[in-house]
C-alpha cells in the first residue's frame, strides 16, 4: 500500500512537470504543486481519526477524490475547489465529534 501511495505521488509529479514543460505556465505548476503538498499534508493529519473507523474510510475516499481532482486540474485546467475541500471537511467533522465526545460543551454535561 506505501509503494502505491509513493507512486501516485511520484506520478503526479511527473504529469506536472510534464505538463510544466508542454505549456511553460509557471503558474499552474507552483498551484498544481500546493495542492499536491495539501493532499499529502492532509493525508499525513488525518491518521489521527483512525480512532472513528467510518470517517476514517470518508477520509480517505475524499482524498482519493481530491487527488483525482488535482490530475483533472493538470490535464484540462479547470479546478474542483469541492473535492479538494472534502479531506479538510472530514477532518473538520472529527475535530467537532472529538469536540463533543470529550464533553466540552457547557450544555453537555
Amino acid at each position: 500500500m506505501k509503494t502505491i501511495i509513493v507512486l501516485t505521488i511520484l506520478f503526479a509529479i511527473g504529469i506536472i512537470i510534464l505538463i510544466y514543460k508542454r505549456e511553460d505556465d509557471i503558474k499552474k505548476m507552483l498551484f498544481s504543486f500546493f495542492i499536491l503538498l495539501s493532499i499529502i499534508g492532509l493525508a499525513i493529519v488525518g491518521n489521527v481519526m483512525r480512532s472513528i473507523m467510518p470517517l476514517f474510510l470518508a477520509h480517505i475516499i475524499a482524498l482519493i477524490l481530491s487527488y483525482g481532482g488535482l490530475i483533472y486540474y493538470v490535464f484540462r485546467e479547470q479546478t474542483q475547489w469541492i473535492l479538494w475541500i472534502l479531506p479538510l471537511a472530514t477532518i473538520f467533522l472529527y475535530i467537532i465529534i472529538a469536540w463533543i465526545g470529550n464533553r466540552h460543551i457547557i450544555w453537555f454535561f
